[in-house]
């Protein structure tokens, strides 16, 4: 059976303790290891490998380049550094980062990635987020409750509209808190949070780099969300229910008193988040990257071996001659980050 190889350098793969962790695996322990670890090493790599190891795949962490096989390594971790690398098929989950041209394969999290025909140089192959590890969901005892009116995330994903007085009068007005949860360790708290609200920007951008995550994280927690029409949301988007949709400050402030005044509405977007945040649990994810491995990764992996030292030197150029191009592209037109 191929072996899957999982990379991490020498220094991270002690201080995760990789052992311990394979004998008695807890999904919170995912955010345990964050503490040393970026997110999407843990979130793309770390996870993925205890998951799949349960199942009948070979699995394998390394902190090297092999001469040969399959190689699985986050965006993060490879950095700059772009080798041509031979024989050796690295699939690359790129997050929110640019493809990586050492890459033959690349996971990402976003549908619109994988759709858009200018990628298809870079073999996208679309795989959503894992759950978030930890998620303590809303009280039940809140009930149609709306008094917290939270944002979860870096403080460079909150648009400067939400720190506005408009916005800070009006939920005011409305008898509402602002809680804007910037750390990290807080991130998985939802336990108090009667709303979520999650805006990069009122600009129209997309974001094709980004995920669903905010609005998963949100069905699961049981909190309805106010968000933007960003690409990822929309693609998931399947009823009014779902979440609603907001295009500037003054729409948002709507929201939340359509949600305060609405306790039905409340209540029927909270039962549709839960069912809707069956479709993406650990064990569908689970599959999914199974699936991707046997069906995908696999037929691949004969072509690349069988395939002409050339033709796969040919390939590495011509993604990082891409690489190059669309850095510049994006120097001169000052295109803003997505």
């Amino acid at each position: 059976m191929t072996t899957i190889y999982f990379y991490a350098p020498k220094e991270l793969l002690k201080k995760l303790k990789l052992q311990e962790l394979e004998n008695n695996f807890q999904w919170e322990q995912i955010a345990e290891a964050r503490r040393f670890a970026s997110g999407n090493f843990t979130s793309w790599i770390l996870t993925t490998y205890l998951q799949v190891k349960k199942s009948e795949l070979s699995c394998q962490f390394i902190d090297y380049i092999p001469e040969k096989g399959i190689l699985i390594a986050d965006r993060d971790t490879l950095g700059n550094k772009y080798p041509y690398l031979g024989k050796t098929m690295l699939i690359c989950p790129k997050g929110d980062r640019e493809f990586h041209p050492s890459a033959h394969l690349h996971v990402v999290h976003n549908p619109l990635q994988f759709k858009d025909q200018q990628n298809k140089l870079w073999n996208p192959y679309y795989i959503p987020h894992w759950p978030q590890p930890g998620l303590k969901p809303r009280e039940e005892r809140r009930g149609s409750t709306v008094k917290s009116v939270a944002f979860i995330g870096s403080r460079s994903n909150l648009t400067k509209e939400f720190k506005s007085d408009q916005w800070l009068s009006a939920l005011k007005e409305l008898d509402c808190e602002w809680i804007p949860i910037f750390s990290q360790s807080n991130w998985s708290y939802y336990s108090k949070i009667d709303v979520i609200v999650a805006v990069r920007s009122f600009d129209g951008r997309i974001y094709p780099n980004k995920p669903a995550s905010k609005l998963v994280n949100a069905w699961k927690a049981g909190v309805p969300a106010i968000l933007t029409p960003e690409s990822a949301f929309i693609d998931l988007r399947k009823s009014e229910l779902d979440f609603l949709i907001v295009n500037s400050i003054e729409e948002a402030i709507n929201a939340v008193a359509k949600l305060k005044n609405s306790p039905e509405l409340y209540t029927s977007i909270i039962n549709n988040g839960l069912k809707r945040a069956q479709e993406f649990s650990i064990e569908n994810i689970t599959k999914s990257w199974l699936d991707f491995f046997k069906s995908h990764v696999f037929p691949e992996y004969a072509n690349w071996i069988k395939a002409s030292e050339a033709s796969r030197i040919l390939f590495f150029i011509k993604r990082y001659s891409k690489l190059k191009i669309n850095r510049m592209k994006k120097r001169v037109f000052r295109v803003p980050d997505i």
